[in-house]
């Protein structure tokens, strides 16, 4: 039998007596929420400053071809990715909660992503369809219980209430979106790394004019992402504990994002990475979506 669940919105977290202040802190993916390619490490607070003495970027390194490196070492077609998220607050309290999420890319350079919870069972309100076209226009679409349809959202700048993330963070950041500057190469942990900072290009939409990576020359992996508000203030960090190449592709498989913003950290961890499984196409449309959110 159906349960009636409270409906809710993509900003504000639904009510549930008890867990109030456990609804504050979604989704992943990828993802993020960031999702897919990654690197090995987790630097200490001291090894995410500068160095003392940053040596002056090579002038003849092009960005340019390090940043499309970095954008295209995801070449799977399709990918299944069992995750789990550990949100910790300031506070000491903290939740675990597990979803798969399930990515298409087309020829035509748009993306089509299904999040779907799996524990706990009442998180399942919280599956989603997502959709990017190849302008790199967002749509994402949740199925309400209790109000028996869909709701939608459609500004990159939209935060879920899970895991307080932007809907740019959760399709993987949108790198195309900056303008990108060398500003540096040093080491961190032994890796030699490029430091590159991104400018918010004029006319994109993002709460985030500012980002800073740390891309590793050997593997073109970011080992740190930063973003930076209106402010100029960091708001997100992003350090990547563990990759692994998965059919030769490099896979995060362990990562945090510090939500300086919002006083949380979500350890994210991948137990299951599959690539290229001819996922049916169903399984990116509104009914599926009804379907897995009602159960």
């Amino acid at each position: 039998m159906t349960k009636a669940r409270t409906s809710y919105n993509w900003i504000s977290p639904r009510p549930q007596p008890g867990r109030g202040p456990l609804r504050t802190a979604l989704l992943m993916l990828a993802f993020a929420i960031f999702t897919c390619s990654g690197c090995s490490h987790s630097p200490s607070p001291e090894e995410n400053q500068p160095p003392a003495t940053t040596p002056a970027p090579n002038s003849s390194v092009d960005v340019k071809a390090v940043m499309d490196k970095y954008a295209a070492l995801d070449t799977s077609h399709n990918s299944a990715i069992k995750l789990k998220a550990k949100i910790q607050r300031a506070d000491g309290s903290s939740e675990q909660v597990e979803f798969t999420m399930y990515r298409e890319h087309e020829a035509d350079g748009s993306q089509h992503l299904l999040v779907e919870f799996t524990a706990p069972p009442e998180e399942r309100d919280r599956d989603a369809l997502i959709n990017v076209s190849p302008a790199g226009d967002i749509e994402a679409i949740r199925y309400g219980q209790a109000t028996k349809g869909f709701l939608t959202a459609k500004s990159p700048t939209d935060e879920e209430s899970l895991f307080g993330l932007t809907l740019q963070e959760l399709i993987g950041g949108e790198p195309e979106k900056y303008n990108y500057r060398l500003i540096g190469e040093e080491t961190d942990s032994g890796t030699p790394v490029y430091r590159v900072e991104g400018a918010l290009k004029p006319g994109a939409e993002s709460r985030f004019p500012r980002l800073v990576m740390l891309i590793a020359k050997d593997s073109d992996t970011a080992r740190l992402i930063e973003v930076y508000d209106s402010h100029d203030e960091l708001t997100r960090k992003l350090i990547v504990d563990k990759t692994e190449q998965i059919s030769g592709i490099w896979t995060r498989t362990k990562w945090t994002i510090d939500n300086i913003e919002q006083h949380k950290k979500v350890v994210f961890d991948a137990g299951e990475v599959k690539y290229n499984q001819n996922l049916p196409p169903s399984i990116f449309t509104k009914d599926h979506l009804k379907q897995i959110a009602s159960k």
